[in-house]
């Protein structure tokens, strides 16, 4: 899908098992291990792998990432599971998942001011502490025996406020570990893993509370404590922001109004919160027709992980864009998701609702997706420092907001028209955006993100050569100004004198020149170094000579 949310229930994903460095061993992966070393494309130098590798950084920032992904899951699932627990009633399992999602429909922004003023790698290391500590603080109760439901309730929401800081702070922290040429791949890679780490992590929820729930807790807040420990590895220097930047309603309209100047932000933002409504729509839909068909649970829920591996894929074919440049470079991105995303909604439609044909346009959906986020999340990195964070926020709360509001709107359509009509009113407004967008070139132009950044980083490269090249030129004539002003110094005529001496090419003193050119003071004479048809060789000005103060002034 377009847009991967901390607690949206539609991601699913497989785990990454690579990159050899420290932070591996922390998620059990072994350090030889090279499954991506083909993955950097042709004509790019070094393997995927051996541009990582060496980058603690990234490493520690990704494994931190990671671990907190892999416990935001896990507790979604354990927390339904406790609320049932203590009240037996569905109810609490309601109140349960609307206390630890609804931080994300308010604190979006607010999140984002707040990494802009201190930077990601602090936030997140707060943050996921302080989850651990929440965590840990229901395992407490839970020994103790005065767990309540109301309680669970405030740590849920509270503990989802600081989720939705993580979210928003990896976003900045990710690109900011590598160089420019390689924030590409270093997405892409995370992209991977994110969804990875969906797919595991609700089977793995399910499976450590059905051993003990306190177990499935003390798991949670050792997965949290762990993010924290490997981010604080992250130099602090490569996050720093400084001061606060003003008023704090003025800097939360900073986001959105940097949003609004970058038109293929603003337009990626909106179509991938319509896909999102969409794709919900869709699974609605979907187990609607899973519950009067009886299906199995488990077939239900392989179904629905097919989005998630879709995701996966997506995101490793960002890692061979050497290859799928070709095929895509005239293609914008999003504009392909936007037409996938149309045919994978058709699909079921076309065969009658047939349980795999959900299988097959989740796995397209997933895959489209997997590949427009690592290109959004390329773009909003190159946003200005001071606001990116901002910029993220705004772009996540779009998202984020389709994800809540699409089940609800698509189960009270599902509830007042059969299937194949619900699946109708959804396909058929998304393939007129789709034409829209493609034949309107106005529409069209702004789904062309901005130059690809490994053509804008040899740009810049060009230029900084020949910046360096303009400054040893200046060090070179400064070089020169700098003998003249020694010369004039050591001159017996003075400084008015030896100015006149320099102009006039006929007069010559027998002391100003030694032996080889040596000065009364063994320095090197730069007006009696040579003669040149009787002229003295120094500095020229459209090929006249020029006085020793104007050499200087030069």
């Amino acid at each position: 899908m377009a847009d991967v949310c901390d607690r949206c229930d539609s991601c699913c994903s497989i785990i990454i098992t690579s990159l050899g460095s420290q932070p591996c061993a922390i998620l059990g992966i072994r350090g030889r291990q090279r499954p991506f070393s083909r993955l950097s494309g042709r004509g790019r130098g070094a393997n995927f792998v051996g541009a990582f590798r060496d980058n603690s950084p990234f490493l520690w920032s990704w494994a931190g990432s990671t671990l907190s992904m892999l416990g935001s899951r896990t507790i979604g699932v354990t927390y339904p599971l406790l609320a049932f627990g203590l009240a037996q009633s569905p109810t609490s399992i309601a109140w349960v998942m609307f206390a630890s999602t609804v931080p994300g429909l308010l604190w979006y922004i607010p999140a984002g001011v707040w990494i802009d003023r201190i930077g990601p790698r602090r936030v997140m290391v707060w943050s996921e502490f302080l989850r651990g500590a929440l965590v840990m603080g229901i395992v407490v109760a839970q020994i103790a025996g005065v767990l309540e439901l109301r309680w669970l309730l405030i740590v849920a929401l509270l503990e989802g406020t600081l989720s939705v800081h993580s979210s928003v702070a990896e976003t900045v922290l990710i690109p900011s570990t590598v160089k420019p040429d390689k924030v590409e791949n270093a997405l892409a890679l995370h992209e991977a893993s994110v969804h990875g780490m969906v797919l595991a992590g609700r089977p793995l929820g399910g499976l450590l509370y059905g051993v003990n729930p306190i177990v499935s807790f003390i798991t949670n807040a050792a997965m949290l404590f762990g993010a924290a420990a490997s981010l604080s590895r992250v130099p602090r220097d490569i996050t720093g922001r400084g001061k606060p930047l003003g008023e704090i309603f003025g800097e939360m309209r900073g986001g959105l109004t940097e949003l609004q100047r970058n038109r293929f932000l603003l337009s990626a933002t909106l179509i991938t919160a319509y896909i999102n409504f969409m794709v919900q729509g869709m699974i609605v839909v979907f187990l609607s027709e899973a519950t009067d068909d009886n299906l199995p649970s488990a077939l239900a829920g392989t179904i629905l992980a097919a989005s998630g591996v879709g995701g996966v894929i997506g995101a490793i074919t960002s890692l061979r864009r050497g290859r799928t440049d070709r095929r895509f470079r005239h293609r914008p991105v999003m504009l392909v998701h936007l037409w996938a995303c149309t045919i994978a909604l058709a699909i079921p439609l076309l065969f009658l609702q047939a349980s795999w044909s959900f299988a097959v346009a989740l796995l397209i959906i997933g895959l489209a997706g997997g590949l427009s986020n690592v290109t959004m999340r390329t773009v909003l990195s190159q946003a200005p420092l001071d606001r990116v964070a901002r910029v993220a926020a705004v772009s996540r709360l779009g998202s984020y907001s389709a994800v809540a509001l699409g089940p609800l709107l698509a189960g009270l359509l599902v509830g007042r028209v059969e299937s194949w009509v619900a699946l109708v009113i959804l396909c058929v407004p998304m393939g007129g955006l789709a034409l829209a967008m493609t034949a309107v070139p106005g529409l069209r132009s702004a789904l062309v993100s901005v130059p690809r950044l490994e053509a804008t980083m040899r740009e810049t490269e060009t230029a900084l050569r020949h910046a360096e090249a303009a400054v040893r030129t200046a060090e070179v004539a400064l070089g020169r100004a700098e003998v003249v002003v020694r010369w004039m110094d050591d001159s017996p005529y003075g400084a008015e004198g030896a100015e006149s001496h320099v102009t006039d090419p006929h007069v010559t003193d027998p002391h100003a020149a030694g032996p080889n050119g040596a000065g009364p003071n063994g320095a090197s004479s730069f007006v009696a170094a040579s003669h040149v048809g009787g002229h003295v060789a120094g500095p020229h000005v459209g090929g006249s000579q020029i006085s020793a103060s104007q050499a200087v002034a030069t």
